[in-house]
């Protein structure tokens, strides 16, 4: 104990000489349950480094058993990150293995020294929550990015036992969509709410199909214009990425499965980052998107270029904008200068408000697929409003 004390007494004097350069020095300390593994390697994943679970810039450094530490420079003053033992199926959950919610540090000083107590790891390699009949495609080229994915196809009850042909959503971050097995903070249960809503007969049948993140290159495919993101220049992609999606996966999945290929039958979603790049999506390919799904989405990155956007690419064919934030989603967000001023820019473009394009509040929502999960009902009910469709 000594010796740590000795270590933090010595970083805590090195801090001091950083006060002049206002850089956050933060010191973390991290107890982890008895459970875990000698040999195990602990990393801490958040906000400041893509949400990378296993990067090796990250990785804490074993002070004794059951005790890791890591020190680390911060020029951002909200954090929200978690622990996680080399990947999200190994991520940290509660005591009961619930979810558990981001962990969020504010500071307020330069110099930070904390400790943090793990409850329990995750075990998610074997634990599918996947429901209803969903295919997956490892590897499916991307040659526009000279990269490869892993897809994750939905295919409606009945599917099997049928000639009909289905309307297709194609959704970001497919990993977070249908199991818990694969996503890195609770999946959005996009399949119990399908199957769920479609038994109930209040949107139709339809296929959708999630296109798995790489943390490495999530940020560049989603954003149409270039960004600083805590000191990092992202390049933008989603211009190729778009044209991966309209030129490679819609005619693979026209072809390989019973579609409905029109524009009235093909919808576009996603959140934060997602829901950026599917309306960048719908006004790049008017002619391919009718339908929109942007929740949270994170306008504030790069809000003037895409308000310019909107004006040189005003409204040839109808389509349908889901735009929504919740009231607890951080500064970041700023509701007032980004979410509500893309919904006016779209608005005089010329769709129409209320009909074509809708905003709504959720009043104490957080940034987190458990919230979205709450309300991708309302999203299906609006782009596949039968008056509609």
């Amino acid at each position: 104990m000594k010796q740590i004390r000795y270590i933090i007494a010595i970083l805590l004097f090195l801090c001091a000489i950083l006060n002049a350069q206002q850089i956050i020095r933060w010191i973390v300390i991290v107890e982890v349950p008895l459970e875990t593994p000698k040999d195990a390697e602990v990393y801490i994943a958040g906000n400041f480094n893509l949400w990378n679970p296993a990067d090796q810039l990250y990785k804490l450094i074993p002070v004794r058993t059951g005790l890791y530490t890591l020190t680390m420079n911060m020029n951002i003053d909200d954090v929200e990150f978690k622990f996680t033992l080399g990947s999200w199926d190994k991520v940290e959950v509660l005591s009961n293995n619930e979810d558990r919610p981001n962990r969020i540090e504010k500071f307020k000083n330069v110099i930070i020294k904390e400790t943090y107590k793990v409850e329990a790891w995750a075990n998610r390699e074997h634990r599918s929550t996947m429901t209803g009949n969903i295919k997956i495609i490892e590897d499916f080229t991307m040659p526009q990015l000279e990269r490869t994915r892993c897809l994750r196809v939905y295919l409606p009850p009945g599917y099997g036992n049928s000639l009909k042909r289905y309307p297709v959503m194609y959704m970001h971050d497919g990993q977070n969509l249908f199991s818990d097995a694969t996503a890195y903070s609770g999946e959005w249960g996009i399949d119990e709410t399908l199957e769920k809503m479609i038994k109930k007969k209040e949107i139709p049948k339809m296929i959708v199909v999630g296109i798995d993140n790489h943390s490495r290159y999530r940020l560049n495919e989603y954003t149409p214009f270039p960004f600083e993101y805590h000191g990092q220049e992202i390049d933008a992609e989603a211009q190729l990425y778009g044209r991966f999606l309209v030129e490679t996966l819609k005619p693979y999945i026209d072809k390989h499965y019973r579609t409905k290929k029109g524009r009235k039958f093909t919808a576009v979603s996603g959140s934060s980052m997602g829901g950026l790049v599917s309306v960048y999506l719908a006004l790049e390919y008017q002619e391919i998107f009718s339908k929109v799904g942007a929740l949270s989405s994170a306008f504030g990155v790069c809000r003037d270029d895409l308000i310019g956007f909107i004006a040189q690419h005003p409204k040839e064919y109808p389509i349908r904008f889901w735009l929504d934030a919740g009231t607890e989603e951080g500064e970041n967000m700023k509701i007032e200068t980004n979410q509500i001023q893309i919904r006016n820019a779209l608005i005089a473009a010329g769709w129409e408000d209320s009909s074509e394009v809708i905003f709504k509040i959720y009043e104490g929502a957080e940034h987190h697929e458990s919230y979205w999960r709450q309300r991708f009902g309302d999203v299906l009910e609006f782009l596949w409003d039968k008056k509609h469709f």
